[in-house]
């Protein structure tokens, strides 16, 4: 790719569309090193030592990405997604100013895999994501390098905790981050609520908005029953299995119940080896499993209405705070939540 110039103290122009490659979930950022051009004064013209401290006074410097995988929707599709996309720019753009590092956004329309294998589920899956984009000395310039001091996206029809695909392919289902039910102020697993708006905050300083429709949510937790028949089904397709561990879990399913089932490994004394039993959510070893919630979605919609959104929040505040300008960036990260938390609403009233 080229190099893109953009003069010092000076915003990039504004493109009309959003547009980006998406964050990791799905597909990071291929980043281009942005170069600044550098206007200094006679005196220090003199001087050709580049010293980064020097830019953290640099704001308002944006960075379009230009649109991915468009070719994987009709070109009406594209158009209703892009229209979406716009209005989540401008909530950002409208209200954000970045404060000594560059903010790098843009959308991409990657259909995942996901989205065209799994007939449970509906809808095409896109994303936008604005990176708050450190500012370092390149080659004696100012340059924008793939350096993230923080993100959000916000994304449409994608995955909330892997429902629609196999996670963990020796269980048969994928499993819901601990962080989502093992919270600091109760423990259970995330219920639909009437609003259509959850957060969550995990230790990893990540957090987490699930938008939905009021009162139901687009995955549900597997049951015990469930959990045990696709273990049986899972151990009598292969061509030599354990007949006392199918035996195990035969006799387990016929004792079971249509409860949650929330799952670990541990030592089993029937087995003489490790084998799945069920626990309690506290349990910090523990694991529950979901899958599509098929009755959530509507397919009288067009497949490039929001069916659901999950918006994400991504700083490392240990990092952040090692830094020199530390607290300029927990503030720009402090001012990306504020903004997420203002438009909730209007992000949720996206939701068809």
């Amino acid at each position: 790719m080229g190099t893109q110039l953009i003069p010092y103290g000076h915003a990039a122009s504004r493109t009309r569309g959003p547009c980006t490659k998406h964050m990791p979930i799905t597909r990071y950022f291929l980043l281009l090193v942005v170069l600044l051009t550098w206007t200094p004064s006679l005196g220090a013209a003199q001087n050709t030592t580049c010293d980064s401290s020097q830019f953290d006074a640099l704001t308002n410097m944006w960075k379009l990405e230009p649109d991915q995988n468009t070719r994987e929707v009709t070109p009406g599709e594209l158009a209703a997604e892009r229209k979406i996309m716009q209005r989540v720019v401008e909530m950002f753009k409208s209200a954000f100013v970045p404060t000594g590092a560059i903010g790098l956004y843009g959308a991409n329309y990657d259909t995942l895999p996901h989205a065209k294998t799994n007939t449970d589920r509906y809808g095409n899956t896109y994303i936008f994501t604005l990176s708050n984009h450190k500012i370092e000395c390149h080659n004696g310039k100012p340059a924008a390098l793939d350096v993230s001091l923080g993100n959000v996206s916000v994304q449409v029809n994608m995955q909330f905790a892997g429902e629609a695909s196999n996670g963990d392919p020796s269980v048969g289902f994928s499993y819901l981050p601990r962080g989502y039910y093992q919270r600091k102020d109760k423990t259970e697993v995330p219920q639909a609520n009437d609003e259509g708006i959850q957060e969550f905050n995990f230790g990893d300083d990540t957090t987490v908005w699930w938008l939905t429709r009021p009162g139901v949510l687009p995955f549900r937790v597997i049951t015990r029953r469930e959990f045990l028949h696709k273990q049986i089904e899972i151990l009598q397709s292969r061509p030599a299995t354990s007949a006392k561990r199918l035996a195990y879990y035969q006799r387990l399913l016929s004792e079971s119940s249509d409860e949650v089932a929330v799952v670990k490994e541990s030592e089993v004394a029937s087995l003489n080896e490790s084998g799945y039993v069920f626990t309690t959510l506290a349990d910090r070893a523990s694991r529950v499993y979901v899958t599509v919630n098929p009755e959530y979605y509507d397919r009288g919609q067009p497949k490039s209405a929001p069916q659901h959104i999950l918006i994400r929040l991504k700083q490392d505040t240990a990092w952040l705070k090692s830094m020199g300008n530390g607290a300029r960036h927990l503030e720009s990260m402090r001012k990306l939540r504020d903004i997420v938390t203002a438009n909730l609403p209007e992000l949720r009233s996206m939701v068809k």
